[in-house]
């Protein structure tokens, strides 16, 4: 049987009683709450200060990488954001240019949109004139 009467156990020290209070009890699960809440706390601290530096130096190589790696870094951050990633590693290689470079792409843009209606109609044209050669080409046989 286990004695419950208070004094110390055998082999324990002077003033160490068989068993704990509930006062015992308690500060010692404050205290590993208090330590949980310290460990999480560094752990979380120290694992958002590493996230941070990788963003960083993420930020870094794309300014200095150029347009494939601008491009490959918007597809991935489009992808991870839920977005279309080719539209985004577009984006991503467009804003690598120069801006000499990209107001060069936006004038060709401009003029295909233009000119689209005449590259249609000579392309009928041309369509046209084959089709009259051959038959003139096929009779004359």
């Amino acid at each position: 049987m286990v004695e419950t009467t208070g004094r110390a156990a055998p082999g324990a020290p002077a003033g160490i009683s068989a068993r704990p209070t509930e006062q015992a009890l308690e500060e010692l699960k404050a205290s590993l709450r208090k330590l949980l809440a310290t460990v999480l706390e560094r752990a979380f601290g120290l694992a958002l200060e590493k996230v941070e530096t990788l963003a960083q130096s993420f930020d870094e190589i794309a300014a200095r990488g150029g347009v494939p790696l601008n491009a490959l870094l918007g597809g991935v951050r489009a992808g991870m954001q839920g977005r279309n990633p080719v539209w985004g590693a577009i984006r991503g290689a467009f804003g690598a240019l120069s801006p000499g470079v990209r107001v060069a792409i936006i004038v060709a843009l401009v003029l295909a949109l233009v000119l689209l209606p005449v590259t249609v109609v000579l392309l009928l044209l041309v369509l046209i004139v084959a089709a009259v050669w051959l038959a003139v080409r096929a009779a004359s046989r």
